[in-house]
């Protein structure tokens, strides 16, 4: 499994894959900068991704591709997929090739509630400075440290001549902004700062997300109530578009099976969740008759936990070991740790920028062996 990064115009290419020691891994391969793409060579119009692919001998290997979400990158990942199906077959006929970020998704859902009360973001950063954050969570704490100093009088005495204090309905609002991010910070938190994530968690979390916004959404006054359904919006279209990958992943937890993917199905799509489970099951049956040739060619029973589990009980189940292998290492988030709240792109740092590209390389290989 492939992501990529894109640092200010750079380019950050990593590998993710479980071990023969059943360990989930992360290799970086590539690094380069994207201020030239404008004079690629015919040969180079994926930016160069498929050569590096060549030099590392994985061009056969990789199965999905995870990027952000965006006209550029929807083009360069349709090459890379071109170059790859010249070497192999991908699952599906390329159906599961293209991962959108799901870092990507959160920001966009915190952007756009941050966005419906920015002018009074405005108001509030003269009196407790909340705004230029460059992570989104630490605005939303200061907003909800704000909120309590308000309720306790503390900006009532503000002279109004020098600075224009947000009412009494302009506070609520930022309230209910507030209470719904810290659902989504509880969820974030969970997906991005959990060590060795695997993509078995993703459906359940983001389910877990829905039924945040979903009684957010009901329980609320009409501004908190718009806020959750924008969110709930973008939720319900990644999902979407993301549910084959998804479900897949799911199903090979053995705490969810397909019985929680039903579950999902009938509370997303109601009557008409049944044909989206069929989906799922065919699906499963075509990659399991698939993997389970691959095994009788290869004469190799996989074997694969989510991930210890797998790892026990891969004599038993040697096909579906191997596609839980496959699938349960695809990065559903090209951002982790403290890099999945930044509020936007961080540029490159400055000492590997100014690198010839060869040592770029060379660092940053070594470092990710490193970690």
């Amino acid at each position: 499994m492939m992501n990529e990064k894109n640092f200010d115009r750079y380019l950050c290419l990593s590998a993710h894959f479980v071990d023969e020691k059943w360990e989930l891994k992360k290799q970086q391969v590539y690094f380069r900068s994207l201020e030239d793409t404008n004079n690629l060579l015919p040969e180079d119009e994926d930016w160069g991704i498929f050569s590096s692919l060549k030099k590392w001998g994985i061009e056969d290997k990789v199965s999905t591709l995870t990027m952000t979400n965006d006209g550029v990158y929807n083009e360069l990942a349709g090459f890379v997929k071109g170059r790859i199906q010249e070497k192999k077959e991908l699952q599906l006929d390329g159906q599961l090739f293209r991962v959108y970020c799901c870092g990507e998704l959160i920001g966009e859902m915190v952007n756009g509630a941050f966005q419906k009360i920015q002018d009074i973001i405005n108001k509030v950063d003269p009196l407790y400075s909340v705004a230029n954050l460059p992570l989104w969570y630490l605005t939303s704490s200061k907003l909800k440290e704000a909120l309590e100093l308000w309720s306790k009088g503390e900006f009532s005495s503000v002279d109004e001549t020098f600075y224009e204090v947000p009412s009494t309905e302009e506070w609520k609002k930022v309230e209910g902004v507030c209470k719904v991010l810290e659902s989504v910070y509880i969820v974030s938190n969970a997906l991005f700062e959990t060590k060795d994530l695997t993509a078995n968690v993703y459906l359940c979390r983001l389910d877990e997300l829905r039924d945040f916004l979903t009684q957010m959404h009901n329980d609320s006054d009409g501004f908190t109530r718009k806020i959750a359904e924008g969110m709930l919006s973008k939720l319900d279209k990644y999902v979407n578009d993301m549910f084959l990958h998804l479900a897949i992943a799911g199903v090979l937890d053995p705490r969810l099976k397909m019985q929680f993917v039903e579950t999902v199905c009938s509370k997303v799509k109601g009557a008409e969740g049944g044909s989206r489970v069929a989906a799922v099951l065919e699906a499963i049956h075509k990659l399991f008759d698939k993997y389970s040739l691959d095994v009788q060619m290869n004469n190799y029973p996989s074997n694969f936990t989510a991930l210890a589990w797998w790892k026990t009980a891969a004599a038993r189940y040697p096909t579906l070991s191997k596609m839980a292998r496959d699938f349960l290492a695809i990065p559903f988030s090209i951002a982790t740790s403290y890099e999945a709240f930044y509020i936007e792109p961080r540029p490159a740092k400055k000492n590997l920028v100014g690198l010839e590209p060869g040592l770029a390389n060379a660092l940053l290989f070594t470092r990710s062996k490193l970690v």
